[in-house]
C-alpha cells in the first residue's frame, strides 16, 4: 500500500463500513467491509445462540441464509425451496466411569466418551484392552496395525495423527497428516474391525488443539446422519495423555518407548487389563438443513462455493458467558458466502449470464464431523458429474492483509492456477500452510467433495503480514484471540482488521470469475489420493 493505515485509522474505517483497499487491486462491488462485518456480527450474536444444529439458533440462522439468497435473487439449491432437509439423531451421553484395570477415569477430567449408537443404555463389561499403535489399516501402503489382530469385542487404544508425524515416513508424507491421522477414520476403522469400544490418546501437538477443544466438542450432544448403518462401535471417546501413561505403567510399558516404536513399524500390544463403562444416552431423531441459492449460467456446469454455518450452541453451566458464538468459526466464512454471492450478483446484474453457475452452499453439522456436506455429496442437488469444483471458506482471515495466502494441502488441485493469478493482481503470492501436521485439508467440508472426486480447494490467510502496522496488530490480535477455538471468547471484536478476509474474498471472486467463464475442468494432480469420476473428464 502507498500509506500505512493506523489502527485507529482501520477501525473507523471498518465501524464506518467505508470501503476498504486490499493489496494491489479495488476490491469488486459487494465485497466491503461494512456490510461483510455485519453478517459476522449478525451471526454471532447472542441471539443466534452459537448456531447448533436443531435447535432455536438454527432456526434463526435459516431464516437469515434465506432472506439473504432472496434479497439477492439466487436461485433456490433445492427444487422451489433453498433448503435440503438434513436428518440426525443427537445423542447425549450420560458416561459413568471408565474403568480400565485399576484406573477410574472421570468424564471430561480424565476422558470423554460418547456413544454412537442410538440406544438408552450402552455397557461394556471387562473387554480386552490393546494398544493398536495409530490404528491404521493401510495394506496399500505397507503398514496394518491390525494385521493377524482379532479385536472383536475388544477395547482398542490408539495414538493421535498418523506415523509420518512421529518419523517423517514418506508413505504417510512425511509430516504431513494423512486421513489416516484423523480422529473419525481411527474410530470408523476401529469398528470395522469390530472393536467395542475406541479411545484416542490426545496429545497437544499431534492432535493440533488443546484437551479443552476435545471437552467442548464431544462433550455434550453429539450428532450423526440419522440414515447412517454403517459399523459403529458401542463407544469411542478420548483419554488424556496422563491417563495413557498411568494405563501403560499398570501394564509394564515404558509409554515413551512403546509409542516412539509405534511411529516405526505396525504395533499391537496387550495392555493385560479390562475396560468397563456404562453409558446412559438421550436421543431423539431430528433434522437439519444444508442452504443453498445458485446464480444460473447459461449451462448446469456449477461451481459450489461452501461455508458451514453451524457451531457449539451453549453451555448453561458456564454461568459467566455460555453462548459458544462462532464468529470466526464459522461465521466468517458464511458471511463470506454472502458477500461473494452479494458481489457475483451485482457484476451479472443486467448483463449476459456465464457460462457456468455458482451454488452458495451454507452446511450444518461441520462440527459434529462434516455431516452436513457428507449429506449433501450423498444426495446433490447438482449432479456431481455437473460439478466443476468445490471452493471452501472455513474461518477467514481476521488479523489484517498479508503479502502471501496460505493453500492447505497444496499440490493436490489444478484450481492453485486459478488463485495464483488472481493473488498475482493483488501483489500477492500463494504458499503452502506451515504446520501440514494438523491434517486441515481433512478437517472442513471441501473434504468430502474430495472424496467424491471433485477437485476441492480450501485456502485463506496468511503468515506474512502486509506491513509494519499491520504486523502489530496481528501480534496483539492474535494474543487475545488465543485458547478461543471452540471456547466462548469467540466473540465478534468490533475492532476487527477485515481487510485480510476481504482481500481474501477478492481473490476468491477473481478466480471464480475465471472457472465459470472456461471450459476446462479442473483436475487433481499427479500424486494426489483423490481422482475425478470418469463422467466428468
Amino acid at each position: 500500500m502507498k500509506t500505512r493505515l493506523s489502527l485507529l485509522a482501520a477501525g473507523l474505517l471498518l465501524a464506518t463500513g467505508a470501503q476498504a483497499s486490499v493489496p494491489g487491486d479495488k476490491l469488486a462491488k459487494g465485497l466491503d467491509a461494512g456490510s461483510y462485518g455485519s453478517f459476522v456480527k449478525t451471526l454471532s450474536s447472542d441471539e443466534f445462540q452459537g448456531r447448533l444444529p436443531a435447535t432455536i439458533g438454527e432456526t434463526k440462522t435459516l431464516a437469515f441464509l434465506q432472506a439473504q439468497f432472496m434479497r439477492l435473487g439466487l436461485k433456490p439449491g433445492f427444487g422451489d425451496s433453498y433448503l435440503q432437509p438434513v436428518p440426525l439423531v443427537a445423542i447425549t451421553s450420560h458416561p459413568g466411569q471408565l474403568t480400565l484395570g485399576n484406573l477410574k477415569l472421570d468424564y471430561l477430567k480424565d476422558m470423554v466418551i460418547n456413544s454412537p449408537k442410538a440406544v438408552a443404555e450402552t455397557t461394556v463389561k471387562d473387554a480386552d484392552l490393546v494398544f493398536v499403535g495409530y490404528g491404521i489399516h493401510a495394506p496399500e501402503l505397507g503398514w496394518d496395525d491390525y494385521q493377524g489382530l482379532d479385536v472383536k469385542g475388544k477395547v482398542v487404544v490408539m495414538l493421535v495423527n498418523d506415523p509420518g508425524y512421529a518419523t517423517g515416513d514418506k508413505r504417510f508424507d512425511g509430516r504431513a497428516m494423512t486421513y489416516y491421522g484423523r480422529w473419525d477414520y481411527k474410530f470408523d476403522e476401529a469398528a470395522r474391525q469390530g472393536a467395542a469400544g475406541a479411545l484416542i490418546i490426545h496429545q497437544t501437538e499431534p492432535a493440533s488443539y488443546p484437551w479443552s477443544v476435545v471437552e467442548n466438542s464431544w462433550g455434550g450432544t453429539r450428532y450423526d446422519l440419522a440414515d447412517d448403518n454403517g459399523p459403529k462401535s458401542a463407544f469411542s471417546g478420548w483419554i488424556t495423555e496422563d491417563a495413557a501413561k498411568r494405563l501403560f505403567a499398570q501394564a509394564g510399558l515404558d509409554f515413551a518407548a512403546t509409542t516412539k516404536a509405534a511411529g516405526k513399524a505396525p504395533m499391537a500390544k496387550p495392555l493385560n487389563a479390562k475396560a468397563s463403562v456404562d453409558i446412559k444416552s438421550d436421543f431423539k431423531t431430528t433434522e437439519s438443513h444444508n442452504v443453498m441459492g445458485v446464480l444460473p449460467g447459461q449451462t448446469e456446469e456449477t461451481v459450489v462455493i461452501t461455508a458451514h454455518w453451524d457451531h457449539l450452541g451453549t453451555d448453561p453451566s458456564h454461568k459467566d458467558d455460555p453462548v459458544y458464538n462462532g464468529a470466526m468459526d464459522n461465521a466468517t466464512g458464511t458471511a463470506g458466502l454472502i458477500s461473494l454471492a452479494q458481489s457475483f450478483e451485482d457484476l451479472y446484474k443486467g448483463a449476459e449470464k456465464p457460462r457456468r453457475s455458482i451454488a452458495f452452499l451454507a452446511v450444518t453439522a461441520e462440527e459434529q464431523g462434516l455431516l452436513g456436506s457428507k449429506y449433501y455429496v450423498s444426495n446433490p442437488s447438482i449432479p456431481l458429474g455437473r460439478t466443476v469444483a468445490d471452493i471452501n471458506m472455513d474461518s477467514l482471515n481476521v488479523y489484517g492483509p498479508t503479502k502471501d495466502m496460505v493453500v492447505v494441502g497444496k499440490g493436490k488441485t489444478s484450481l492453485e492456477k486459478e488463485l495464483s493469478e488472481a493473488l498475482r493482481k493483488q501483489g500477492r503470492t500463494l504458499v503452502p500452510n506451515d504446520r501440514p501436521e494438523a491434517g486441515g485439508y481433512y478437517r472442513s467440508d471441501h473434504f468430502n467433495f474430495a472424496k467424491a472426486g471433485i477437485p476441492a480447494l480450501f485456502a485463506g490467510g496468511g503468515s506474512q503480514p502486509w506491513d509494519a502496522d499491520v504486523a502489530k496488530y496481528r501480534e496483539m490480535m492474535k494474543a487475545r484471540l488465543k485458547g478461543c477455538y471452540h471456547n466462548a471468547c469467540d466473540e465478534y471484536q468490533a475492532d476487527w482488521d477485515l481487510r485480510g478476509a476481504l482481500s481474501d474474498l477478492q481473490a476468491f471472486h477473481d478466480m471464480i470469475q475465471m472457472l465459470i467463464t472456461s471450459r476446462d475442468w479442473p483436475s487433481w494432480q499427479s500424486g494426489a489420493e483423490f481422482s475425478r469420476p470418469a463422467a466428468t473428464e
